[in-house]
């Protein structure tokens, strides 16, 4: 029984489909058409030979009524020049295949209606925008002209929602029954086969459509009022073959920002076959050759590169302090990278000091710089800080910006020959910023930093480094901490001449050391450059 039930989808539903689309379905004949006033209310009535189902929607200042199994009895199907109680125009559009007459009346302007049917008539209550009475007008008897004969079918999208409940049916069939319903033009290619199982509940009709086209493998194009269903290859292979026909043209654009090579990487995807670029580096120009409709695409493509890329300037400040005057500052440190060297433990969250011998490198921000600034400058004079760089630097949006303060010193090696040559070490503070600007003028910088020093008897050079990402505000200042160094001075004391005798001079002198912990902090403040 359930094999049988099977094979009556299988076969029931196209054929009633075909069914459909070849009885002409007309039980119900339209007589006329009428309009009347009162004060403030204008009446359509549509009169029918026998009973009539319906089904209605509005579309902007338009009523639209699906008269089904309804034909004309007019002469005439355009009603123009009605002018009257709000009503402009009526039309009835038949649509025989699917078996049912548009009866479409535009209004002068969006009003609320109400309809009903009463003996074997359509009543249709607009409210009355004049608000006075007038000369009933009645379609019967208007002049016939040849505007008035024929008709232009219009199509709308369909209203409502539908459902869709098919085993194993032809996509033909179905297209040519989504066509009928829709009041559409399909036009399905002839490698469009097939059959799809589809069951969708409360879908508007191009959602239905749409669905049942992509799940059957085809692509569709709607030009105007026609929906062509094909194979997405040959939609393709049209393009291509309608571009081919056309003729190329050569422009010149001139870029004023952006730099040709950056800009053709982009422009290359847009190229069809008969394209081709080329690049005039003396004119900081593009020369490209292609067709008109894709000259055009370039060209809007063009005018949104090559724009100013916003540039950020940079302020950095190398100090040398105290450590203990360090922590003095103030500074809300957050460790959003913990790391420790005898711990593996990692985590988040804000220090109000960085801790010695976990922590290698700490970030902070600070809104006010000019403060701490001032607190620097007042130190530096009486020696517990020191300025070891100020340097400024202009960076472009999305591009790296590198400063180098150090020095650089020689030393002499062999090479594999055995000959003695000199190479130049460089050794100092290397810092890399590469800033990043969003939408709401806010900076991301990525932030390499590199300090290193060299000792002078051994030659062994000393080197940090961290690299950071750290979102501030226009003007705000990141700082980088956690460089510390441990400075070990060695003192003397002792009678003068005495000290130095040999043997004996210890006896007459008093040695000391002292260990200093010192810390370098680093401030980066970035600033937006506008353009005036």
């Amino acid at each position: 029984m359930a094999i049988k039930k099977v094979l009556l989808l299988k076969i029931g539903i196209p054929c009633i489909l075909l069914f459909l689309s070849f009885y002409p379905l007309r039980s119900a004949r339209l007589l006329d058409i009428s309009v009347s006033g009162t004060t403030g209310l204008t009446e359509v009535m549509i009169s029918f030979d026998s009973p009539v189902n319906y089904t209605e929607f509005a579309l902007e200042n338009k009523l639209i009524f699906d008269l089904i199994k309804t034909e004309s009895g007019l002469d005439a199907n355009k009603f123009g020049g009605i002018d009257r109680g709000g009503i402009s125009s009526i039309s009835l559009i038949p649509f025989y295949t699917a078996g049912l007459l548009r009866l479409t009346i535009e209004l002068s302007k969006g009003e609320s209606y109400t309809a009903s049917i009463e003996n074997n008539r359509l009543f249709v209550r607009v409210d009355n925008p004049g608000g006075e009475p007038f000369t009933t007008w009645i379609a019967s008897e208007q002049e016939i002209t040849a505007s008035s004969l024929g008709y232009e079918e219009t199509y709308y999208e369909v209203p409502g929602l539908i459902s869709l409940d098919l085993e194993e049916a032809n996509i033909q069939t179905i297209l040519r029954a989504m066509a009928h319903y829709g009041g559409k033009n399909i036009v399905a290619g002839e490698e469009v086969k097939g059959v799809i199982t589809v069951k969708l509940s409360n879908v508007t009709w191009r959602q239905a459509f749409d669905v049942i086209v992509r799940t059957a493998g085809f692509s569709y194009r709607e030009d105007e009022n026609i929906i062509r269903v094909a194979e997405g290859t040959t939609f393709d292979k049209e393009r291509e073959s309608s571009e081919l026909a056309q003729l190329a043209v050569c422009r010149v654009y001139k870029l004023s920002f952006a730099e040709p090579k950056e800009v053709k990487k982009s422009i290359d995807k847009l190229l069809s076959k008969k394209g081709k670029i080329e690049i005039d580096e003396r004119t900081n120009s593009l020369i490209i050759t292609d067709i008109e409709t894709r000259q055009v695409d370039i060209k809007n493509l063009i005018d949104i590169l090559d724009s100013p890329n916003p540039q950020v300037a940079i302020e950095a400040r190398v100090v040398d302090l105290d450590y203990d005057f360090a922590r003095d500052l103030g500074i809300s440190w957050s460790a959003s990278n913990l790391r420790s060297r005898r711990y593996n433990i990692s985590g988040a969250g804000t220090l109000s000091a960085p801790v010695p011998g976990v922590i290698d490198i700490s970030v902070g921000t600070i809104r006010d710089f000019a403060k701490i600034n001032a607190v620097l400058n007042i130190n530096e004079s009486e020696g517990r800080t020191k300025t070891i760089a100020n340097p400024r630097i202009t960076a472009l949006n999305n591009r790296e910006a590198e400063i180098m303060i150090g020095k650089k010193f020689p030393v002499n090696i062999y090479d594999q020959s055995g000959n003695l040559v000199t190479r130049y070490f460089e050794v100092g503070t290397r810092l890399k910023v590469t800033p990043h600007i969003n939408s709401m003028n806010e900076i991301t910088m990525d932030i390499d930093v590199e300090l290193s020093s060299v000792d002078p008897t051994t030659l062994i050079i000393t080197s940090t480094e961290a690299e950071t990402k750290q979102l501030v505000k226009n003007g705000e200042t990141v700082v980088l901490g956690g460089f510390i160094r441990e400075d070990e001075k060695r003192s003397e004391a002792g009678v003068p001449i005495l000290r130095s005798i040999p043997i004996i001079g210890f006896l007459f002198k008093k040695t000391g050391k002292s260990v200093s912990k010192r810390e370098v902090l680093i401030f980066l403040t970035p600033h937006l450059v506008k353009y005036y």
